[in-house]
């Protein structure tokens, strides 16, 4: 019987002796975005833009003359929150707000980078801010016309932040963006 028993564990451990195991590396889902296209989108009583075509817009109530609207990319579990305000005698206020909302995301960011938009034949200035980090949005920016305008934007996901997971959707929405910010006309 000990016989059997040794020769049954020689057998296991003969058969268990291969090489060494190695953990296979987490992985994420494999992202196809959708064809970049475009198309124009208007709202009559602030501004008019080319938006992608995959986005769906919705209008949220307006409030205090200001008006939001929610840009939805629903392939991407991604919303890019817009809010537009009239200017009147506020445009340093609203500018410090932006600048504001853009500093909560430094505990978390690595880097945020600064781009300046000035459009003068539009009459469209402003700043875009790439956030790079697991932060909870990765793109904000406003624009403004700086007498009558003020839309301020920013991205936001549906999902815990991981900048490496999200990276090839957020690298897509920050250049949908740009390409709303270059198409932008004020009404």
């Amino acid at each position: 019987m000990r016989a059997k028993g040794s020769v049954l564990l020689f057998a296991v451990l003969l058969c268990g002796c291969t090489e060494d195991p190695v953990p296979k590396p987490r992985a994420y889902f494999r992202i196809d975005l959708p064809e970049q296209t475009y198309r124009t989108w208007t709202d009559s009583a602030t501004f008019s833009a080319e938006l992608p075509s995959y986005a769906k817009v919705g209008v949220r109530d307006t409030k205090n003359d200001a008006r939001w609207f929610d840009v939805r990319f629903p392939g991407q579990r991604a919303t890019v929150h817009l809010t537009w305000s009239p200017v009147g005698d506020q445009l340093q206020e609203l500018i410090e707000d932006a600048h504001l909302f853009k500093n909560t995301h430094q505990v978390k960011a690595a880097r945020i980078g600064s781009e300046r938009v000035l459009r003068d034949s539009a009459r469209v200035f402003g700043n875009v801010y790439d956030v790079d980090g697991d932060v909870a949005s990765p793109l904000v920016f406003y624009l403004t016309d700086s007498t009558d305008n003020f839309l301020y934007g920013a991205l936001y996901f549906d999902a815990r932040p991981n900048a490496d997971s999200l990276a090839p959707v957020s690298d897509r929405i920050r250049s949908d963006m740009r390409h709303l910010i270059a198409t932008l006309a004020w009404h």
